[in-house]
């Protein structure tokens, strides 16, 4: 399903270093690939990678990866999440950091990994919309601590810690710091962090086709979180600090195979749902989502962590299930008015018909004039 290339390679036993040049990581083509695959997509190319202190004894006779550092420059990462959403039993825990370590190597204790202007992309496609969302972050830097899963090492340090910026859609600054519980059965782990200002209108190439929503105004001044997860759940505080928040609700255009307005939805939600600010008036208490979400077998690392948040920014934005409900109430309530005006229409036009019909009838039967 994949196939690698890699431009040079060079080991110096002397420094103790080994250099890798133009690494490419390359799946099948698309169709072929989810034909054949329950599992996500990914794609890679890395244009430098230095590991240090590389102990080649070692690994060549045993095969233990044994590096002081791990230095990565420039590249781009790519995840499609699989559309067709076949659930094969398997728990997608294997897809955390803290459980795929034990899946690259039997043996391995790296001291940190150093990320320098890495390009992530995750895309997923909708098949409500018949469209595909990306989110990126760009120009990623970032730096891990105790990459092992060696049981020595473990038991000096269970913990590997990250601390990552990026420009979240090349936008706006995102600094996270992530802890990961190498040891823990139900591979816990946290995450904290801060997006900076940000035009909303700079994400509605995921939440156009993903939520079929445009965001037709709005800045964000803050987004802050702080979540605590396992295998099972993500618990934690969400709080998005923003103003001017207005949306228009969308819906598939069947003739132009696009994404058109849903104008008296729309109307609605900006009149009795969205909370176009954050706090609602200037120097007041702005809200602060806690969060409580549970994760099913089937959802992947970065799935989960996404619905995590999202979890906290519906609410915040006046999204929570009771709005959901009212307007999906207005939303049918408006269907079944339109429906009924279809039936009176067609009811008026079969009561016309009858009365024309009637009329030419009662012509016929009139005895002629003299």
């Amino acid at each position: 399903m994949y196939y690698y290339k890699i431009s040079s390679l060079k080991l110096s036993t002397l420094t103790s270093k080994l250099n890798i040049e133009g690494l490419t990581l390359k799946p099948v083509d698309t169709g072929l690939f989810f034909n054949k695959s329950r599992h996500d997509r990914f794609s890679m190319h890395i244009d430098s990678m230095q590991v240090n202190n590389f102990d080649y004894v070692n690994y060549h006779k045993y095969r233990i990866l044994n590096a002081s550092g791990l230095l990565i420059n420039n590249g781009t990462i790519e995840v499609f999440c699989n559309p067709k959403h076949l659930y094969n039993g398997a728990d997608q825990v294997s897809s955390f950091p803290n459980a795929a370590i034990y899946k690259i190597n039997d043996n391995m204790n790296i001291g940190s990994i150093i990320l320098n202007h890495i390009n992530v992309v995750y895309s997923e496609y909708n098949a409500k919309s018949k469209q595909t969302g990306s989110v990126t972050f760009n120009n990623t830097k970032g730096r891990f601590l105790n990459v092992t899963n060696n049981k020595t090492a473990l038991q000096k340090n269970n913990a590997c810690t990250a601390e990552i910026t990026s420009y979240f859609m090349n936008r706006g600054k995102l600094n996270v710091k992530f802890n990961f519980n190498l040891t823990d059965e139900n591979k816990a782990f946290s995450y904290k962090g801060r997006l900076g200002p940000l035009k909303l209108q700079y994400i509605n190439p995921v939440v156009m086709p993903l939520a079929m929503v445009k965001i037709t105004s709005g800045n964000i001044d803050a987004f802050d979180f702080d979540i605590y997860a396992d295998r099972t759940s993500a618990r934690g505080n969400v709080s998005a600090l923003y103003n001017n928040l207005k949306i228009s609700l969308l819906k598939v255009d069947t003739v132009f195979d696009n994404l058109k307005q849903r104008p008296i939805a729309t109307l609605y939600a900006n009149l009795f749902i969205v909370k176009h600010n954050n706090p609602d008036i200037p120097g007041g208490l702005p809200r602060s989502i806690y969060v409580n979400y549970s994760r099913t077998p089937e959802t992947p690392f970065f799935k989960s962590v996404w619905q995590t948040l999202l979890s906290g920014i519906k609410p915040c934005i006046g999204l929570d299930k009771k709005a959901q409900d009212a307007a999906i109430a207005v939303q049918n309530e408006l269907a079944a008015n339109k429906q009924n005006r279809k039936i009176k229409k067609e009811q008026r036009l079969q009561r016309r018909a009858e009365r024309h019909k009637k009329r030419e009838e009662e012509k016929s039967d009139a005895p002629p004039v003299e």
